[in-house]
């Protein structure tokens, strides 16, 4: 199980590593922003809310979690 779920969360990881690679690629992302380091650290905010909600984390804890990670997204 535990195999199974690391390769969930790599390819999860991966598949917007990709995107976020487009984006870029497109302009819609500034040419310093590493594609690879943003997946992970989006992820990273994403594994770490749904460890937060399983432990019970009420609903407005984790929207400010989601808001703090928005303003962190890199502008043009």
């Amino acid at each position: 199980m535990r195999e199974e779920l690391a390769t969930r969360r790599s390819a999860g990881e991966l598949a917007l590593r990709k995107r976020l690679k487009i984006a870029k690629d497109e302009g819609e992302l500034p040419e310093s922003v590493n594609p690879a380091d943003l997946a992970r650290f989006y992820m990273a905010v994403m594994h770490g809310m749904s460890v937060q909600a399983a432990g019970g984390a009420r609903r407005a804890a984790l929207e400010s979690v989601a808001e703090t990670a928005l303003r962190a997204w890199p502008g043009k």
